[in-house]
């Protein structure tokens, strides 16, 4: 029994180090590269650990793409902006899908899940030809607004969790001479950190990798994100390997922060969320 217990452990431990190879590989292959001189990135057969290591290419890429400081910073604004745009607007909305009595909330909800369905290049030329009209293009007001007016996908998480904090604080609510309002801003809201948290992380994500929306929306080299910055850099310096590597590893490590610095709301909001 212990001998089947021992076998059964190490093959959880195999499995789980077979996985981690796999998710860690492209990145410790990420971080050889961007410390590699270009010589040494065609060198055959290959080497992990270059030897001697060198921070040159962080110089070139700002030294070639000297737009690359406003581009990070653009994108931590928007995709900032998006943040705590998300967790108000699909927050308060969720909470009167969850915690308000209406006949019509089942079938407002059915109709606001529906519309996850619709890819976005359904949408796409109507809101290009839209935003043109009002004269939005080149700005960041395409980026920002549509995500600022609330996400079904948020509405639902925010939703799953909210089902899950009892009632009878509502019912305490009201005895007191509290209304809808002050059960969302003074109890709803301050018991939901890790979801608001998962929330705010999915969409400053979401934001930050989006290659395709800025692309389409925006034309100046001084507006644009991070995203399509990387494509520039490819386009440029396509032989450069350490340049590339560099300018993706600066793209990566606020994602990789942001997420280990809150990992425990993280978890702990995407594991509650689905408990109701």
């Amino acid at each position: 029994m212990r001998t089947a217990k021992i076998v059964n452990r190490s093959t959880q431990y195999l499995f789980l180090l077979i996985g981690l190879l796999l998710f860690i590989g492209p990145l410790l292959w990420l971080i050889s590269t961007m410390l590699k001189t270009q010589d040494q990135t065609y060198v055959f057969p290959p080497k992990l650990f270059p030897h001697p290591f060198t921070l040159s290419a962080f110089s070139r890429l700002f030294e070639t793409m000297t737009l690359m400081p406003r581009w990070i910073l653009n994108s931590f604004i928007v995709s900032g902006i998006n943040g705590i745009g998300t967790v108000l607007s699909s927050s308060l909305i969720a909470f009167g899908f969850a915690r308000t009595k209406s006949r019509m909330r089942p079938a407002l909800f059915v109709i606001v899940m529906a519309t996850l369905m619709i890819p976005s290049q359904v949408t796409l030329i109507p809101m290009y030809i839209m935003f043109s009209k009002i004269g939005w293009y080149d700005t960041w007001l395409p980026l920002t607004v549509p995500v600022l007016l609330a996400s079904p996908y948020f509405i639902f998480l925010f939703r799953q969790y909210f089902l899950t904090l009892p009632r009878e604080l509502d019912e305490a609510t009201y005895v007191d001479g509290g209304g809808y309002w002050t059960i969302y801003r003074k109890v709803i809201f301050p018991l939901s950190g890790p979801i608001l948290i998962t929330g705010f992380i999915f969409s400053f994500v979401f934001t930050w990798t989006d290659y395709f929306t800025p692309l389409i929306f925006i034309q100046s080299e001084k507006l644009q994100m991070m995203s399509v910055g990387l494509q520039l850099i490819m386009g440029k310096n396509s032989q450069d390997l350490p340049m590339m590597a560099a300018g993706s590893f600066l793209a990566l490590l606020p994602i990789a922060v942001i997420y280990f610095t809150a990992q425990k709301y993280f978890v702990e909001g995407v594991v509650m969320s689905g408990i109701k």
